[in-house]
């Protein structure tokens, strides 16, 4: 095993912490991302603006998790409350980013961070996990899929898969994905078979079981995962949705929209459990079913 000198100990520290902090700050962007994609509003052009007196934020007021913490959670105008949203989805964000890039550099960053292929592959990760947490408290804060999200992934992840052969990027060790010859084929289908079975239950439950947007995010899904990792998420997904479920009956908690839990979050938690972990925990279930 390597060992590191302390200079070298010191940048890795430096640069996970940078990268952790531009999480938080693309995490501020996607909150505001997901407000206006919602509302189908520019995300490029337009202050942000508080919630419940409109007052127009200034730069110190946007200031990732900082500014909520400064104000006391409150805005600075019309004293209203601020929604622990706006610094959850920003550590969240940081955190994800901190975890895609460590499993793919590890603490090779002096090698791998200069290779353009790296690169390549970690801002198609970041990418996603941007769009998994856009779609995540999009369909958690107004019980709605945005599709131009979702589309977008779809497009980028297609493109992906055609640039792999062209840069040779699966020769790399790429720790989400196991790539063989016929990849692509193999993914599609994953993507297919999710959105088949999903539509579904949409058909048959005439849209009250599962909304459209989860139909179509099950490609999105699918087309991340493959298989088997794609039934790993799908199984997760299904738990933990029950699980909540039957908490909220149970405790008579009634906050969601038309009563219903939104399932996106679900999916989304199943998506980011297969995508980090999949390749582990289904060989500890096969162990345990002794296959």
């Amino acid at each position: 095993m390597r060992t590191f000198a302390h200079n070298e100990i010191y940048m890795i520290l430096v640069f996970f912490i940078f990268i952790f902090l531009l999480g938080i700050v693309i995490g501020s962007f996607l909150g505001v991302v997901v407000d206006r994609s919602i509302e189908d509003k520019s995300i490029v052009s337009g202050r942000s603006a508080c919630d419940h007196c409109r007052h127009k934020l200034s730069w110190l007021e946007l200031i990732p998790v900082l500014s909520y913490i400064g104000l006391g959670g409150r805005c600075r105008s019309c004293h209203a409350k601020i929604s622990l949203y706006y610094p959850v989805i920003e550590i969240l964000t940081g955190l994800l980013f901190f975890l895609t890039v460590f499993s793919i550099l590890g603490t090779s960053i002096f090698f791998d961070m200069f290779d353009i292929r790296y690169l390549f592959v970690t801002s198609y990760f970041l990418y996603i996990i941007s769009s998994l947490v856009i779609v995540f408290f999009a369909d958690l804060k107004y019980g709605i899929i945005p599709f131009k999200i979702v589309f977008a992934a779809i497009i980028i992840t297609f493109l992906w898969y055609f640039l792999l052969p062209i840069l040779h990027l699966q020769n790399l060790a790429i720790p989400f994905q196991a790539l063989e010859d016929n990849y692509l084929f193999t993914y599609l289908i994953s993507g297919l078979g999710a959105l088949s079975f999903f539509f579904l239950i949409f058909l048959a439950t005439k849209g009250k079981g599962m909304g459209f947007g989860d139909v179509v995010y099950a490609f999105l899904m699918g087309f991340i995962l493959g298989f088997p990792n794609i039934v790993l998420g799908l199984y997760i997904a299904f738990l933990t949705g029950a699980f909540v479920a039957i908490l909220l009956v149970l405790f008579r908690i009634k906050k969601l929209k038309g009563g219903s839990v939104p399932f996106g979050p679900f999916l989304i938690l199943g998506t980011v459990i297969s995508l980090f972990w999949g390749k582990p925990l289904i060989a500890i279930i096969l162990r345990l079913l002794g296959v």
